[in-house]
């Protein structure tokens, strides 16, 4: 039997090591994938529904609790990467035509990135905008 020249341990015991890790990972992965489709699922049977409160799954399985319950997307989830960029900068005072211009995008191309934020985050102005991300850290980042 041969042996690792890291200490001294046989390089068999070496390598079903490294296939259990292997295999832990495979899976954690595995797991990941059933949970992901058990919350689609459950999301389903709910009619994906708006956001509750109540649970929409409380199981216990040989003492491993499983509870699902929706939570209300944050205001930062709901913007895309550019919007971010956009709200950013109305945190920082930027007007419309500074922003296109940093930016360099059209005046109304910001517009519209505007007019979707403040759909998004339901709200009226660009303060009502800058005060709903404040929380986030996301204006006046």
């Amino acid at each position: 039997m041969s042996t690792s020249p890291v200490m001294g341990f046989p390089a068999s015991s070496l390598h079903d090591l490294a296939r259990q890790r292997a295999t832990v990972v495979t899976e954690d992965e595995a797991v990941r994938k059933l949970a992901r489709s058990l919350v689609r699922r459950v999301m389903e049977l709910n009619d994906g529904g708006a956001v509750q409160r109540k649970p929409l799954l409380d199981v216990t399985e040989h003492g491993v609790r499983c509870l699902l319950v929706p939570v209300a997307p944050e205001p930062h989830d709901l913007l895309s990467p550019r919007e971010h960029e956009v709200a950013r900068m109305v945190g920082r005072g930027y007007t419309n035509k500074q922003i296109a211009g940093v930016l360099e995008i059209s005046l109304n191309t910001v517009s519209a990135h505007m007019r979707r934020i403040f759909t998004k985050l339901g709200v009226g102005s660009r303060a009502a905008m800058v005060a709903a991300l404040t929380s986030e850290n996301l204006a006046a980042g």
